[in-house]
This record gives structure tokens, C-alpha cells and sequence, in this order.
């Protein structure tokens, strides 16, 4: 299977595909990377065509919950405050 394009539903959502022939029976990733700065949920689609003969065009959905950073922009301490 050859993989020729994968579209996300807007310009925030952007995937990466392999690009090289898929041989039967193998896997491969495609990865998809999200604006992340605009915090709430997410539900968002990846159309990606190919060359397969049953379903050569196939829209994958993303969904998702984007968390806001923290109100000073420093990362939260779990450990608790050293002594």
C-alpha cells in the first residue's frame, strides 16, 4: 500500500506519513501533532488516501482535552516544596 496524502481538518492539526510502500501485512505510524494552544476539547479528523483497492480514502477522528498551562507559566511541583 502506498499512503499519498494525509490532510488534517484545519491547519492545526498536521500529520506525518510514511512515505515509503507499505508491503502486506506491515504496520506503520502515522503521527498527527495538534496546536496545543488553544486549551478545551478537541474533536478533530485526518482524511488519508491511498491506493487500497476496498477503501482508498479512509477519515480517521481525533478526540481529545487540551489542559490550560498554569496561570504563571511554571511547571507544577508534585513532589511537594523542598526543605
Amino acid at each position: 500500500m502506498i499512503i499519498s496524502n494525509a490532510k488534517g481538518s484545519c491547519g492545526c492539526t498536521v500529520p506525518t506519513w510514511p512515505r515509503e510502500p507499505l508491503a502486506p501485512g506491515a504496520t506503520a505510524q502515522i503521527t498527527v501533532k495538534y496546536d496545543t494552544k488553544r486549551p478545551g476539547a478537541i474533536a478533530k479528523s485526518v482524511t488519508i488516501t491511498s491506493n487500497a483497492i476496498n477503501e482508498p480514502t479512509k477519515v480517521i477522528r481525533i478526540k481529545g482535552t487540551v489542559s490550560a498551562a498554569p496561570a504563571n507559566g511554571t511547571p507544577v511541583n508534585k513532589t511537594g516544596p523542598a526543605n
